[in-house]
Parts: C-alpha cells; structure tokens; sequence
C-alpha cells in the first residue's frame, strides 16, 4: 500500500466506491485520515457502512463543508458532460478535488529518492488503443531485467494497492485519460504516448478535450524521458513541444520516414529497427517470437522504445517476450474449429481498434454493434478488403449498417444470433472475429462480461461438433 502520510488527521470524502473508492478508503485508514464516503448506487453504500465506514450525503453542504479533500472515482464526471453534483459543489466551496492518481504522485514527488545509488522509476503509459498490453508486456519485459517491477493504475492494482517504492523500484502506470485529467500532480520519470485515435468524446468535451487529457501528461510535467507515437497529428505536434535539448524523446512509428529523428524506433513488415542520427542501431525480425506475436506488434514497438529508455541493449530486449500471456478479450485467440479461428476483441470498444484487429486476420466474419461512442463507422470501408461478411448487434445496428456499402451485411440483434449465423457459413481458413467497436452498455455490464458470452458459445460449439 502506498503511504499517503499527508492525510494524516485530514478529513477525506470519497466519491465513487467501487474498485479505486475502496482502494483509496484503505490508504486514507492507513494514513490516519478520517473518510466520509458516498456513491449513488445505495447497494454500494450499504455493502461499505457494513465494513464500518461512514457514509454521508455529500450532496448536502453541511457534510461537504467538513472536508479537506474530495477524491473522485475515474467513472464520474467532473466536468463534461456535466459535473457530478458533488463535484460541481466541491468546486463552489473551494474544496480541493483529486484522484488516487494525483495522490500517488503527490506522495511520489513528497519522499527523498535522491539520496539513492538506484532511484525508483514510474514508467506511465497511455493511449487510445492497446495501452493495456502494452502495459502488461512492458512489465513482462522489464521483469527480466529488474527485481522490483510492478503494474497498477487502469490495469490490475488501483495505482494506492501497489507495494511501497524502494530503491530500484519500478512500476508501470497504464493511465486512461480519466485518470490524467483529474489528476492534480503527475510527475512521471518515463511517459509514453502510444497512440491516438477519437474516443471518450462526450467526457471531455470534444476531441481537443481529449487529446489534452492525455497530453498533460507531458507538457505539464518534465519527464526523464518521453516516448511519442509520431503516427497522428496529435503525436507530431506534442513531439515538436516536447523537442528541446532538455528533453530526451524516442519517436515512435509504424507508417513515417523516421530516419531524420534523432532518436526513434519503427515498426515496418515484419521488422522493428532503431535509427539514431539517421543511422541504423540496431533491427529485429518479429517473425522470431512466432506467429501469436504479430498482432502484438505495435504493443512490441512501444515496449522495445520503453527498454531502451533504461539504455538495455538491443539485442536482449525481444527475445524476453516469450512466455507473455495476451490479456483476455484483445484479440485473443479462443480456438480453431474445423479451421475456423474464433478470435475474441470485446475490448474493441471504438472503430480504430476494430480497423487494428482486421489488419491481423484474413477472411473474416466481423461481428459488430452495442452502443455507439459516436458516429464514425464509414472508416470501417477502408478495411472491407479483409471482411467476408459483417453480422449487426445492438442498438448502434442500423446506425452501422447506414455508414457501410455492400450485400454482406447481416442484422442479427443479439450475439447468439450473430454467432450461430456466422458459424453456419464460416469455412476453413476463415476467421470470426468479435470486434464491437462499440461500448457494450446497451446489453451487458462491460466489455469483460461481453467477451465472455462470447467465449462461452465459442466453448458451445465446440462440444457439439465433438
């Protein structure tokens, strides 16, 4: 647990009490502050007052008056597209508001790590698509190398359940751009922006809302090191704010002319390569890890940047991979069936993450819908080169189907119906891909329970055509 000694006999409310709420209960315990608490749902509140802990209406003044922090939870809205009651009176009463992110690093910046022979890394990562495998195979990868290297934030551990930092310590943030924006310090030793494409729009108030969201991770705070994704927009320009002397960046890309960087590393085919001073440090062939890594590719790409930022050698970074378990519902393999690959991507919960998916899989039936994060479908007709036949699901169904072209478009409303229509047609050396591009809220909690329906009737069909 993460000692946050500043709240001692501070007065705490806690907005929000699912995971990162209950993590923040127990450090504010353990620092000796006291917690008033509150959520809307009243079953979370009554399962938390049976633990012992108070529980308020922090919509009335009076018991907001007493506070000496609110912390809010990343799943309510503090500004777009409307301010949580709670925190909109938290600002009128001047009463500071934070996250468990901007606490973490608040009692990061507060310790003396100095005075170490190997001073503590935080290694954060974010992006829009993919920053929790990325995550995850940076840990994998850094574990060889390290003692004390551990993972939290969006993934895994809340960022306060993570062990105390020592000398040599390592920890991996994947940070969402929630987190960030609330976030009232963030002073990571290494940043990493992976990649950008629109997403979470209504939160932030827009795509430059969110594009900031996730840049204030950089431009707020000087990093030791920053690895940015030159392939957008966003990413050249928050690479030109960055591009100082005093500041050491590693370019990233899968489709630029890299080599006028000073330093930057690209992904093309099969072969990531480093380029320093427009010359060639060092190339890979991915082909060596196997077949099973070549989606992961661009997850590899930011891995190998990130290793390289604790200058280990080139040529023992890849080779550590193996043995790294994907994350359940990326574009996870479940089986081959009668050579029919069934490939689970529920977490594909926007367009440009089903477009990434589709790049890895030949003749597919793409099963798509829930509930629409906004209306950029017609970006899906660039990759139907890869698609056999698309099969609609939840309320964004016809919305879908009115941005695409073509007769291989089937509505089907529910998954079950998608399935059973895809594996009646499906052939050998095809592939069925469930890739939403949609959140899953119309029809299931989240994404996780989404993806298990899936892999359940994958699971089916496999007992019934033993």
């Amino acid at each position: 647990m993460i000692n946050l000694k500043s709240l001692r006999n501070k007065k705490v409310g806690v907005l929000g009490l699912e995971k990162t709420g209950l993590s923040v209960i127990k450090a504010v315990e353990q620092a000796g502050g006291s917690l008033i608490c509150w959520d809307d749902d009243e079953e979370k509140r009554d399962k938390i007052i049976f633990n012992g802990v108070t529980v308020k209406d922090l919509n009335d003044r009076n018991s907001i008056r007493e506070l000496d922090l609110l912390v809010v939870s990343p799943g309510v809205p503090h500004l777009y597209p409307n301010a949580h009651p709670i925190v909109a009176l938290a600002y009128e009463l001047n009463i500071r508001v934070d996250n468990d992110i901007g606490l973490f690093f608040s009692s990061y910046i507060e310790e003396e790590y100095d005075a170490f022979s190997d001073p503590p890394k935080i290694i954060a990562i974010t992006g829009s698509n993919g920053k929790s495998t990325a995550t995850a195979l940076a840990s994998h990868v850094l574990s060889k190398f390290f003692s004390d290297v551990e993972m939290g934030g969006n993934i895994g551990k809340p960022v306060l359940e993570l062990s105390p930092i020592k000398e040599g310590s390592i920890r991996l943030l994947e940070l969402s751009s929630y987190q960030i924006e609330l976030a009232k310090n963030l002073a990571p030793n290494i940043a990493a922006f992976i990649n950008f494409s629109s997403d979470h729009l209504q939160r932030h108030g827009g795509l430059g809302g969110y594009f900031y969201a996730k840049a204030r991770l950089f431009l707020e705070n000087l990093t030791d090191m920053s690895v940015i994704n030159i392939d957008t927009n966003e990413g050249l320009f928050l690479y030109q704010r960055l591009n100082s002397a005093d500041n050491k960046i590693i370019a990233i890309s899968s489709k630029l002319d890299i080599t006028g960087y000073l330093w930057a590393v690209v992904l093309k085919g099969y072969f990531i390569t480093e380029w320093k001073k427009g010359r060639k440090v060092y190339s890979f062939d991915l082909r060596n890890l196997g077949d099973s890594f070549f989606s992961l590719r661009e997850s590899l790409l930011a891995v190998y940047a990130l290793a390289r930022s604790f200058g280990i050698a080139p040529k023992s970074i890849l080779t550590k991979c193996n043995g790294f378990v994907p994350l359940a519902h990326r574009n996870q393999l479940i089986d081959v069936i009668r050579g029919v690959k069934f490939i689970n991507d529920s977490k594909a919960t926007n367009v440009d993450a089903t477009i990434h998916a589709l790049k890895t899989h030949k003749n597919v039936h793409l099963i798509l819908g829930g509930r629409a994060k906004e209306n950029n479908f017609y970006q899906l007709q660039n990759s139907m080169k890869f698609i056999s036949k698309i099969y609609l699901i939840g309320e964004a169904a016809k919305l879908i189907a009115s941005n695409l072209e073509g007769d291989e478009i089937e509505q089907c409303e529910t998954l079950d119906n998608a399935f059973d229509r895809a594996i009646s047609v499906a052939m050998d050396g095809d592939t069925i891909l469930f890739s939403p591009a949609c959140a899953s809220f119309d029809q299931y909690l989240n994404f996780e329970e989404r993806g298990k329906h899936f892999v359940s009737l994958v699971e089916k069909y496999r007992k019934n055509v033993i």
